[in-house]
């Protein structure tokens, strides 16, 4: 466990190929499984339940951008991150949370872009879909 990333809630949102998206991450909720046990109902009445069910885990956040910078130049390049995350979206993305642990999973379900400063903040509501369980990504192998 990192303590200096705990004691900043240093949250990192990187590309696949380990690059900074140039993202603030805001209204972070932690990983959580992203489905859960399935039941099927018996003749008899009673539920039943599946065992060793594993789940992916979602990751919801918002990732702004800030925009507006001291000169034009900083405005262009922050601009420039902007539109480059927007192309790069369907890319599988790295989250590094307040505690270290890793996270890999692609952008699903969710991805609402807003201004609610007008020209100087965008914001995109997302989420992030791993194909891992909420303790964090161990590596790509999928035991196959």
């Amino acid at each position: 466990m990192d303590i200096p990333r705990i004691e900043g809630f240093n949250i990192q949102f990187l590309y696949s190929d380990g690059s900074d998206t140039g993202a603030v991450i805001t209204n972070y909720k932690p990983p959580r499984p992203s489905y859960f046990r399935k039941g099927i109902r018996t003749i008899s009445g009673y539920t039943q339940f599946q065992e060793n069910v594993k789940s992916d885990c979602i990751i919801e956040f918002t990732a702004a951008f800030q925009i507006k910078g001291n000169t034009d130049a900083e405005t262009q390049a922050n601009a420039q991150k902007y539109l480059t995350f927007l192309s790069r979206h369907t890319e599988r993305f790295t989250l590094i949370n307040e505690f270290g642990v890793t996270y890999k999973g692609y952008i699903q379900e969710k991805f609402d872009p807003d201004t609610p400063i007008e020209g100087d903040i965008y914001y995109i509501s997302t989420e992030l879909l791993c194909n891992h369980d909420v303790s964090g990504w161990v590596s790509d192998d999928d035991g196959f």
